[in-house]
């Protein structure tokens, strides 16, 4: 089965099916995952927003955004491969972190020809209060529904806001034997770690046992609040 995964930033595949995608690494299933968004902000607004572990981000406190993009993106693509992506199933949208909602036609394009035969696509919910996370949703489903991908299944995760799904809408994954290694690959986002939240956040996938899913099909686009 091909399974595209959506990542608004990298390190949200880590927090929002990392253990899955361990899991159908496993089933040996053919992936592929695409990073919409460069992190270029995370230490600033790290700094603005009392986040920043100043100890931890000593290596990047002076760097411009455009460095610690390019850094965040390097990170990116080791994580990938960690999880074990191949080179070729890695796909950097690039787009400047914070504005990926300037961008969504320009990456329903680019999406397009990555998810035309994709059996699963998993992405971020809907009505979500975090703006890259929100315009990374109308890429993956517009892209899908342009492409008129009547026979795709939709698995949405919600990092930001709240699943709401019908219990018969609804999947729960055991990530159990994948949660040592996920807390290793996140070891990758030496970025990420130095914000209080992610840090804590990753000291939590020692002991996180499921993630949850909303399962969808093309038709029930737009009735649900998560799809």
């Amino acid at each position: 089965m091909k399974i595209v995964i959506f990542a608004p930033h990298p390190d949200d595949e880590i927090y929002g099916c990392g253990g899955s995608i361990l899991k159908w690494m496993e089933e040996d299933h053919d992936l592929e995952i695409i990073y919409v968004t460069d992190n270029r902000v995370l230490i600033s607004w790290g700094r603005a927003n009392n986040q920043l572990i100043e100890e931890e981000a000593k290596d990047f406190i002076n760097l411009t955004e455009e460095e610690v993009a390019q850094i965040a993106l390097k990170e990116a693509e080791d994580a990938a491969k960690a999880f074990g992506f191949k080179k070729d199933k890695v796909h950097l949208f690039k787009f400047h972190d914070q504005e990926a909602m300037n961008n969504v036609e320009k990456g329903m394009e680019l999406a397009k020809p990555i998810i035309k035969d994709a059996a699963r696509i998993v992405l971020p919910s809907n009505n979500n209060n975090h703006v890259d996370h929100q315009a990374t949703h109308l890429i993956a489903k517009n892209a899908a529904k342009e492409l008129n991908l009547t026979m795709t299944e939709f698995y949405v995760y919600a990092i930001y806001n709240v699943l709401k799904a019908p219990r018969e809408k609804q999947v729960k994954i055991n990530i159990v034997p994948y949660r040592d290694k996920l807390y290793e690959i996140m070891k990758n986002y030496k970025t990420q770690l130095c914000l209080k939240d992610t840090r804590v956040g990753w000291e939590t996938l020692k002991r996180k046992r499921s993630e949850r899913f909303g399962v969808f099909h093309f038709e029930d686009m737009n009735q649900y609040y998560n799809f």
